[in-house]
């Protein structure tokens, strides 16, 4: 974290390709809050939360996300409801029904 213009900021990295540690975008984004957060297995932890913008089906709108670390973990995002905000319904049986994106748009590159 950092203090830029008397507002808390932190500064991330994000892999954005599963399965691939050597690529990484460096992030900085304003703190709206912090909270505790309870893992799976009952942990606590504090973290960090920015808003950013959630682009899925078609559709963008704004969502709070906390970050940690989950470099150990087979998925390094976690979507939880208050984020979908009652767009969507989630079938765990089926994937990439909204479409999947070629790799290039991942990089912020033009598709």
């Amino acid at each position: 974290s950092f203090i830029q213009d008397n507002t808390t900021w932190v500064r991330f990295w994000l892999h954005p390709k599963q399965h691939d540690a050597h690529e990484e975008v460096i992030c900085e984004a304003k703190v709206i809050d912090e909270r505790v957060v309870r893992d799976s297995g009952g942990h606590e932890e504090k973290r960090y939360v920015i808003q950013t913008v959630m682009s899925l089906g078609g559709e963008t709108w704004p969502i709070e996300i906390t970050l940690t670390n989950r470099e150990n973990m087979a998925f390094r995002m976690l979507l939880g409801r208050t984020a979908m905000n009652g767009r969507y319904m989630v079938d765990p049986e089926l994937s990439y029904q909204v479409g999947k994106k070629p790799v290039a748009a991942l990089k912020g590159e033009p598709s």
